[in-house]
This record gives structure tokens, C-alpha cells and sequence, in this order.
């Protein structure tokens, strides 16, 4: 199973398979990677949000690898909001629940459970969505795209989800 990091540095799995052109694999290799023993010691989150680490961290090319795992990321703060996927730390409660989140933009599209919201609206249609995801998957019904295609038969869907569904009924059979 593929893994793959939001912009925002958000865990999200995935199938062995993904839309097309889309390639999520971590770009980090043996030639860039940096030496963490350094910091290995440390408070990870505190070391991690400290402005110090971000020169250990960040090797020639510009990017920020995770100490626990080796993925690599462009901007720290993804680099802070993956590292929260290994420590399971959730800094952002909701004030009319129980639950807590990884990052300021979980809680917010949270909230929009609690308020009802819907911010992002199809222009084709009256349908309203709470995330801006939701939106785009939507949108395809319109527009007819299908960007997730089968790699064995070529089959292709309009969302991930449909693809996974297939590739586990027809393909992954034991």
C-alpha cells in the first residue's frame, strides 16, 4: 500500500494504484538524505518545531526528512504535521466535542459537522460541499472525468474509492 503527503503534510493511504501522472512516491534517496542522529535525542515534536533543527533537517536540495521514517517534505511545517502521523499527538480539540485533530484545518473542516457549513458550491448545479475534496469528486459527475485508472485493465473511475472497490473484487483475488 502506497502512502502518500498533502501539501498540509496530512497521512493519507492509498491503493497501489493512483490517478494518472500522479505519483506519489517519496523523492528521498540514499544520495540526499540526512544524517538525524543529532537530534534522535531530542523531544522530537519540540525539536521539531524548534527554528534550530530546521538547518539539521534541511539538506542541500531543500527538503525536510522525517526522522522516524526517512519521507521527505519541501516545507517544515508538513515535515511537523507528518511527524504527528508517528506520535498519534492531536494538539487541536474541538470546543463542542470530544475530538481531537492533528492539525488546525482537520478541526476546521470538522467544525463544519457541528455548524452545518458548506463553504464550496458546484456551479453547475445547487449541491453544496463542507470540503473542497468533496467538491472536485462531485464536479466529475459533470464534467465525466475519470482520472483513476485500473493498471491491469485499464478501467477507469471517477473516484479513488470506486478504483480501490474494482482492484480488490477483480484484480486481487487470492
Amino acid at each position: 500500500m502506497r502512502e502518500n503527503y498533502s501539501e498540509e503534510g496530512q497521512h493519507q493511504r492509498m491503493s497501489e494504484v493512483a490517478p494518472k501522472g500522479f505519483n506519489n512516491r517519496s523523492n528521498a534517496s540514499a544520495e540526499n538524505a540526512v544524517s538525524v542522529a543529532s537530534i534522535s535525542n531530542a523531544d522530537p515534536i519540540a525539536g521539531l518545531s524548534r527554528m534550530n533543527v530546521e538547518s539539521q533537517l534541511r539538506p542541500e536540495h531543500g527538503n525536510f526528512i522525517c526522522p522516524e521514517c526517512g519521507k521527505s517534505f519541501i516545507r517544515k511545517d508538513s515535515l511537523v504535521l507528518h511527524y504527528r502521523t508517528h506520535t498519534g499527538e492531536k494538539p487541536f480539540p474541538c470546543d463542542r466535542c470530544d475530538k481531537c485533530f492533528s492539525s488546525k484545518n482537520n478541526l476546521t473542516t470538522h467544525l463544519r459537522t457541528h455548524t452545518r457549513e458548506k463553504p464550496y458550491s458546484c456551479d453547475q448545479c445547487d449541491k453544496s460541499f463542507s470540503t473542497k475534496g468533496n467538491l472536485n469528486r462531485h464536479s466529475r459527475t459533470h464534467t465525466g472525468e475519470r482520472p483513476y485508472e485500473c493498471p491491469i485493465c485499464k478501467k477507469a473511475y471517477s473516484d479513488n474509492s470506486n478504483l480501490i472497490k474494482h482492484y480488490k473484487n477483480m484484480h486481487n483475488k487470492k
